[in-house]
């Protein structure tokens, strides 16, 4: 198991303690933007009762009416993918989480000098803030921690965020970034490291139809 990230994952999933959260033996399931996203961060059954797992999640989603995609993190569980896929999931899409420590000095070229953007912390619920460009949400703050849900950003943007964090005390940053299985080259240049790939998994349109759900 990859429990670095498995570790990740839940510091991100605590992010969202707005957003309704159930637990289906050992799998988080968290209503996310119209989507039921399930994080089989944990087993607690053996490889036959997978299948009857992800019927329980797709009940779920079906009793609050969104989608069901599941998130799965490199090096951990090695026969979902291909149960989901027996089961009519397709990959939806991938992505890759960037990691920033910057108590190690990491970009820390970038971050002399004047922050461009307009950039500000707004509060939140239980702790969180959101850093905001305007009207836009583009980071989300707790204590020492910022996770950027969209890190498909400009250079210009990236330099911004790091100054933004180092005079907010902000001493690690997470970057969700979608549609990439390696890490970006801007982000490696500022000090960035890949902390790991996952990919997501929706259920075939085909197979919603035909009712294949089970």
């Amino acid at each position: 198991m990859n429990e670095p990230a498995i570790r990740t994952e839940e510091q991100i999933i605590s992010l969202f303690p707005d957003r309704e959260t159930q637990v289906c033996r050992g799998w988080v399931l968290k209503r996310m933007e119209g989507q039921l996203l399930v994080y089989p961060l944990y087993y607690k059954f053996s490889e036959g009762d997978i299948p009857e797992n992800i019927r329980r999640c797709e009940e779920i989603s079906r009793q609050c009416g969104a989608g069901c995609v599941f998130r799965i993190v490199e090096h951990t569980n090695y026969h979902l993918s291909s149960i989901l896929t027996d089961n009519g999931y397709r990959l939806e899409k991938c992505g890759v989480v960037g990691e920033c420590d910057l108590t190690r000095n990491a970009g820390e070229p970038c971050m002399e000098g004047k922050i461009q953007g307009e950039l500000f912390l707004n509060n939140g619920n239980g702790g969180t803030e959101y850093v905001m460009a305007g009207e836009t949400v583009i980071g989300i703050k707790r204590q020492g921690l910022l996770f950027l849900p969209d890190g498909n950003l400009s250079d210009t943007g990236l330099e911004d965020i790091l100054r933004f964090a180092a005079a907010n005390g902000i001493v690690r940053i997470l970057a969700d970034i979608p549609g990439r299985e390696e890490l970006p080259e801007q982000y490696g240049r500022l000090g960035f490291h890949r902390a790991y790939l996952y990919r997501r998994y929706q259920k075939n349109k085909e197979a919603k139809s035909s009712g294949k759900e089970g």
